[in-house]
């Protein structure tokens, strides 16, 4: 699926594969089977979450600009294959097992809603409450 990017960590811990929105930024951790009664399958955070504008309240939560998003995401590429060892191995979606292909299609593009993120260069209007 072209919406995430996935890491195999090799079976390291039971969130073997994790998957990060290239919209959004989010991540996903699984298991190989995440819809086993004892399977994993759990939102982890967003990588860019310290450049999420008002972080934490709720309705007012906007994501980065997307060049934040995907400069966050080439760094974690390029730290993967510096230290396949910390996140695991870029894994391409073809080669994923039937449950985690499952899975990931199933996943939101983005838990904060896109119309949020009217302001594509960051220059949001920022509101203050004195």
């Amino acid at each position: 699926m072209e919406n995430y990017i996935v890491f195999d960590n090799g079976g390291k811990t039971t969130d073997r594969y994790t998957a990060i929105s290239k919209e959004s930024g989010d991540i996903y951790g699984m298991s190989t089977n995440p819809f086993a009664p004892d399977g994993v399958g759990n939102f982890i955070g967003n990588c860019a979450q310290a450049h999420i504008l008002l972080y934490g309240t709720g309705w007012r939560e906007r994501l980065p600009p997307k060049k934040v998003i995907k400069t966050v995401l080439d760094n974690i590429i390029i730290q993967s294959k510096l230290d396949p060892d910390w996140i695991g191995e870029l894994v391409s979606f073809d080669k994923l097992p039937d449950n985690v292909k499952k899975y990931i299609t199933q996943l939101p593009e983005s838990r904060i809603s896109s119309s949020n993120n009217k302001e594509s260069n960051g220059d949001a209007p920022v509101k203050y409450i004195i």
